[in-house]
């Protein structure tokens, strides 16, 4: 029985997240815009994440010298990063380590979240961002639904910027949402 509850549940957020993809992809610009922060907005989503890191022993550390802005859809933007920082923790082992930190360019800036997990396989590397794909994760060997990536890579188009998800040279996984930077 407990069984059978948790799948309803998790063939429920499937169901949710792809009417969201959907909502999304049909999307061809934002709207409405504003001027995003982004040293609070890492704050804040690394804030809320500590909680699920800290029940496993991960530690985010957040690394923003400077701020700089987008321009953009807040809930959207919380929504890619927040999705990209579920994913670094879902892949660091116990006690392991996620950075999340701002690069600053002239004319863009780079939202990067790293963990400490296995990395992507070779075979796995081209198909991260389908739709339905996952990996099972490390700890648990359950899969998600395989939208999260895909939310990620729709939100980055329409805020004219690119997602990008590789091997990091020490190790794990480095995902990097590079977005057009906005002039405060």
């Amino acid at each position: 029985l407990g069984n059978i509850g948790r799948e309803a549940g998790r063939i429920q957020e499937m169901v949710d997240r792809m009417l969201e993809l959907t909502a999304l992809e049909t999307r061809r610009s934002l709207g409405k815009t504003e001027i995003v922060l982004l040293k609070p907005l890492l704050d804040e989503l690394a804030g809320a994440a500590q909680g699920a890191a800290a029940r496993r022993g991960i530690v985010i550390e957040v690394e923003a010298l400077e701020d700089a802005a987008v321009e953009g859809d807040a809930f959207l933007l919380r929504r890619a990063v927040s999705n990209l920082l579920d994913n670094a923790i879902d892949f660091s082992p116990e006690g392991g380590r996620v950075g999340l930190s701002l690069r600053l360019g002239a004319r863009r800036v780079r939202i990067l979240v790293q963990d400490n997990g296995p990395g992507i396989p070779e075979y796995a590397q081209d198909k991260v961002f389908e739709k339905f794909y996952s990996l099972a994760r490390p700890h648990s060997q359950k899969k998600s639904t395989g939208l999260g990536l895909a939310f990620v890579k729709e939100i980055a188009g329409l805020h004219h910027g690119r997602i990008e998800l590789v091997n990091a040279p020490g190790g794990g996984a480095l995902a990097t949402l590079s977005l057009p930077r906005a002039t405060l």
